[in-house]
């Protein structure tokens, strides 16, 4: 049990996520174990939405960014975007936040239209949709759908693949 306890010691040291998991299980309830794994699956699925938000900001560009990119006159025209369904963005704090593979030479893709309305069959969760965009995918030869479909070899393998996620 002390080397156990040397083990966690350590990774806490160095794993900030580590530590917030065992501050949650410290302060859990103390009356049964089933607490505890519903602590912990609920701790363990705030870690992955964090992370998989953290991975959406990393490629994604600003209002801001994308104002200038499309050379738009204001941030609202860019939100009027997103409210009409012809972008997808996360808002975040005082901020949103737009997957840049929804942009092509300083333009919005012209196959946007069709590939958000495939994702939106698949879910109306923007995070979970640059997910299902980004993630490296064997069927695609070790690339993500969005790459793929930038690839005349795999454009149509990357088209049948969002397919399938719509259902």
């Amino acid at each position: 049990m002390p080397e156990l306890l040397v083990r966690v010691e350590e990774r806490a040291k160095i794993d900030p996520r580590f530590a917030e998991a065992l501050e949650v299980f410290v302060d859990a309830p103390d009356h049964g174990a089933g607490s505890y794994r519903r602590t912990a699956a609920d701790e363990i699925n705030s870690a992955r939405r964090r992370h998989a938000v953290d991975e959406f900001r990393s490629g994604s560009l600003t209002t801001a960014e994308v104002q200038r990119l499309l050379g738009l006159g204001t941030p609202q025209a860019v939100h009027r975007l997103r409210s009409r369904g012809k972008l997808i963005g996360l808002q975040s704090g005082n901020a949103t936040w737009f997957p840049s593979w929804q942009f092509t030479e300083g333009q919005i893709r012209d196959d946007l239209p069709r590939i958000l309305d495939l994702l939106n069959r698949f879910t109306g969760d923007p995070v979970t949709s640059d997910r299902a965009m980004r993630m490296v995918r064997d069927d695609l030869g070790g690339r993500s759908i969005s790459s793929a479909l930038d690839d005349r070899r795999w454009t149509s393998a990357a088209w049948n693949a969002l397919a399938e996620l719509a259902g």
